[in-house]
């Protein structure tokens, strides 16, 4: 119980660390002098990231289908940037697939957690 207690206090400290810190203003400004403009979705659109989560890693396709060319591997546990999502080839209950960055090719989304919001193509 009471390591349950120091572990609570922990976070919760933590947490109002983080929220002081987060608080502060951020004064940055351009070249020109003006304030930036805040992103928007757009802008992180290209910034997607998945992490692999299949036991031996994930093949990388040629198109969203088994049946295509193998163009690579990516090993258990490395992230991957994603472009966009389609509809391909269904792979244990799941017919997306990722269009991923390295290699030009396509990734079974059952075997990759996206940690940002993929986009369709």
């Amino acid at each position: 119980m009471l390591k349950r207690t120091k572990t609570a206090v922990a976070l919760a400290a933590g947490a109002m660390a983080l929220g002081v810190l987060g608080a502060a203003p951020v004064a940055a400004t351009t070249t020109t002098g003006h304030a930036p403009s805040m992103k928007t979705w757009d802008d992180w659109r290209h910034e997607q990231r998945g992490v692999v989560i299949a036991k031996p890693g994930v093949l990388i396709r040629e198109q969203p289908t088994t049946a295509s060319r193998q163009k690579g591997f990516i090993p258990r546990g490395e992230i991957v940037w994603i472009d966009c999502k389609v509809e391909g080839q269904d792979v244990f209950g799941n017919s997306l697939w990722y269009k991923i960055k390295s290699h030009n090719g396509f990734v079974a989304a059952r075997w990759v957690k996206n940690v940002d919001h993929i986009p369709f193509c």
